[in-house]
């Protein structure tokens, strides 16, 4: 496992925070998932992709008698999708909002990008309003509805492994899709960078300004 310390010698030009810090609590909070330590295990059995990232909504073995405890304790008896986002980004890239907060366990150590939505202006989010938070291995989190957040962000060549879980029915397509809308996938709102091709390629509306930022990876600046 990385540290903190790590990942922000490999980023000196990034204010790279921990989600145990207070400046989190804005954003989220870190929470203990029932059966964690079973999805940890499954989550550890996932492939990571060789290049670009994987996401799998639902993994509907995962939990198939349990799940009722996290739609309880987290989303109020509402049907959960439980699934995992797996690969190599290295980039800010994107914002997106659900009507539902996201947990999120990581897999491996990662960083994830966070802002509010209430940054949103007239379609356009700055990303020097954002900030960077190192979630180390093992730890869940909650990212509040309020969240802008998209994939984790590896920190070494190996990639990433991140737990997903969302009310049911979410990032599912759209039933009656329209062109240049910020409404992305059911329950997902999405902005993205220019920079982003796949996610213009998508036809995701292009709502991000500045800088595109990257985190490097410690095992490129150790081998230096």
């Amino acid at each position: 496992m990385a540290s903190l310390e790590e990942v922000r010698r490999a980023n000196p030009e990034l204010d790279v925070r921990s989600v145990f810090d207070e400046e989190f609590e804005d954003f989220g909070r870190v929470v203990e998932l029932p059966q964690q330590r079973v999805l940890s295990n499954l989550l550890a059995k996932t492939e990571i992709p060789s290049v670009n990232n994987v996401y799998i909504r639902e993994e509907k073995s995962w939990l198939a008698e349990q799940r009722t405890e996290i739609e309880r304790d987290f989303y109020g008896e509402q049907k959960i999708e439980i699934g995992y986002c797996n690969g190599h980004s290295d980039h800010l890239n994107a914002f997106e909002f659900h009507n539902c907060s996201e947990l999120n366990l990581a897999g491996t150590d990662l960083v994830l990008f966070l802002t509010h939505r209430s940054v949103i202006h007239k379609m356009w989010v700055e990303t020097d309003e954002s900030q960077a938070f190192f979630v180390p291995k093992g730890t869940a989190i909650e990212v509040y509805a309020s969240t802008l957040h998209f994939a984790p962000c590896a920190i070494d060549s190996d990639g990433f492994r991140c737990l997903v879980i969302l009310t049911a029915g979410t990032n599912g397509s759209l039933d009656d899709p329209e062109a240049d809308s910020i409404v992305f996938q059911k329950n997902k709102w999405l902005l993205t960078h220019a920079d982003n091709q796949r996610m213009v390629d998508k036809g995701a509306r292009i709502g991000l300004r500045g800088d595109n930022y990257m985190i490097n990876k410690i095992a490129t600046v150790n081998n230096k």
